[in-house]
C-alpha cells in the first residue's frame, strides 16, 4: 500500500459520494472504511469478520464496482 494508491482511492471514494477514512486502532489498524457523505452512513464490506472495514486494495475493488 502506497500513499499514491491511498490518495487515488480517496479522489475515487470522493468522486463517487463517499469518504475514505483510515482506521487507526485495534484489530482493524491499517484498514480503511467508506462513509456515503449524503447518508453519513459506514457501508458493509461484506467481509466475514471485517463488516465495516476494507484494506485498501479492497476498498479500490468495492468502488470499481459501485456506480
Amino acid at each position: 500500500m502506497s500513499n499514491s494508491q491511498e490518495k487515488r482511492a480517496s479522489r475515487v471514494a470522493q468522486a463517487k459520494g463517499y469518504r475514505l477514512e483510515k482506521i487507526g486502532k485495534g484489530p482493524h489498524h491499517g484498514r480503511f472504511s467508506l462513509v456515503k457523505i449524503s447518508e453519513r452512513a459506514r457501508v458493509s464490506s461484506g467481509i466475514p469478520g471485517d463488516e465495516f472495514s476494507f484494506s485498501l486494495d479492497e476498498a479500490e475493488a468495492w468502488l470499481a464496482k459501485s456506480k
